[in-house]
């Protein structure tokens, strides 16, 4: 199982990404954005990390998602392959309409704006460990095909466009109704609050991540490859109940299902 790790100029994240997929029994490489677009074709799947594509010039992710790269990616998405965008890659599948797969592009990842007690209390970038609820039933998504509605996973974020908006009031509703809200920021007890520090961004209805109708597109804010091994949780939290530094994080989970999907489909 061979996963492409796509960098675009201005990704960072690409080869702690690429261990992180490593770890959970995946091979792959990373792939330029410059290299001929055909030999996508080659991969079993696909992972766009974290960073600041193109300097995050026009928005987040706006310049990488016209690449050619980007409607090769689209074409193995049809093909059932699965995709998992991760911080930068998610505002790039959000622009490209890869996600959420509806009528073109449906949602933005706008400025973060965090909101307690009717006050904005802070804007712009952010940096923290947040915790997960998996909204999706079991087997809904590719990036957590292994994860029970319900569970809950801590990971970091560091970002300054988050916020997951739309201008249609329905769509937010058909998501909820096509099990497309993969994850949502809660606390540790796994309640849902919008207010920050709990929604950690503003983004509608706590969104951390969502899918596409299909479920082999997975675009999700939070960081799975920085919570992939016990050495890089805090020490309280999920790390106080792992005795082994050298033990899987709760991040790994999100690659362990990537592998366990491309096997199912095999």
């Amino acid at each position: 199982m061979k996963i492409a790790v796509v960098q675009f100029p201005g990704t960072n994240c690409e080869h702690e990404t690429l261990v992180a997929a490593r770890s959970a029994g995946l091979s792959g490489e990373i792939f330029r954005w410059n290299r001929p677009a055909e030999e996508l074709s080659d991969f079993d799947g696909y992972l766009i990390p974290g960073g600041f594509s193109y300097q995050d010039r026009l928005r987040a992710g706006a310049i990488a998602s016209k690449e050619p790269v980007m409607e090769a990616l689209r074409e193995e998405a049809d093909r059932g392959k699965p995709i998992i965008g991760i911080c930068n890659g998610f505002q790039i599948l959000v622009e490209s309409g890869l996600l959420p797969g509806l009528n073109g592009v449906d949602v933005a990842l706008a400025s973060n704006v965090m909101v307690s007690k009717g006050e904005i209390v802070r804007r712009g970038f952010y940096c923290a460990w947040t915790n997960l609820r998996h909204e999706a039933p079991s087997k809904r998504c590719s990036g957590s095909f292994l994860l029970e509605k319900g569970d809950l996973i801590q990971m970091p974020l560091a970002h300054a466009e988050g916020n997951l908006v739309t201008v249609d009031e329905k769509l937010m509703d058909k998501l909820n109704e096509e099990n497309q809200i993969v994850f949502r920021y809660c606390d540790e007890r796994g309640r849902v609050e919008n207010e920050f520090p709990v929604n950690i961004n503003g983004s509608r209805e706590n969104i951390a991540g969502i899918c596409n109708p299909e479920g082999n597109v997975l675009g999700m804010m939070p960081h799975p490859e920085r919570s992939s091994f016990s050495w890089q949780l805090p020490p309280t939290g999920a790390r106080k109940c792992v005795g082994d530094m050298s033990a899987a994080g709760p991040g790994r989970r999100v690659f362990e299902s990537m592998k366990r999907y491309i096997e199912v489909r095999r």
